[in-house]
């Protein structure tokens, strides 16, 4: 597990980028933006002690609004050039355990030029696939999966 733990830090460190490009783009709407320290476990044993509340929140009309934030490794504009089945969102169980649930997820292609919208709303539709995350060593889980239909996707230019 040692060695999943280093690439998952790994892999932390690199979301940053992706996290500042959300905010920015939701600064430029007009958004107060507030982005989350990022925290880390030395080691996979305390990973409870560290799980965030959120990349960031925005607030609006007195009201905050929880973000998460996932940059990919595959490139895609639209859901006409996504490559793949299905579209997964999140970690089944990273979901089930927030609180407060995130409003939206942005999830932003290997370019960061474009990014989908996937709205918390839609989660009554969403669907479980269980994956093997090839990203780690003996890691399977289970995913939660959104129409394409149902998200939004934009351009960052």
């Amino acid at each position: 597990m040692n060695s999943n733990h280093s690439k998952f830090l790994k892999h932390l460190d690199n979301s940053s980028e992706a996290v500042f490009i959300v905010a920015k783009y939701l600064y430029l709407k007009g958004l107060d933006v507030r982005i989350n320290a990022l925290k880390k476990a030395k080691k996979h044993s305390d990973w409870k002690k560290y799980k965030d509340d959120g990349d960031l929140f925005i607030f609006n009309k007195n009201k905050s609004y929880r973000i998460e934030v996932k940059g990919l490794s595959c490139d895609f504009t639209n859901k006409n050039d996504w490559s793949f089945k299905d579209f997964i969102v999140c970690a089944k169980h990273s979901f089930d355990n927030s609180n407060p649930k995130p409003y939206a997820y942005f999830i932003l292609n290997k370019k960061r030029t474009h990014c989908a919208i996937v709205k918390e709303k839609t989660s009554g539709i969403w669907n479980i696939v269980q994956r093997k995350d090839n990203r780690y060593q003996n890691i399977v889980q289970e995913f939660y999966t959104c129409d394409l239909s149902k998200i939004e996707w934009i351009s960052f230019s």
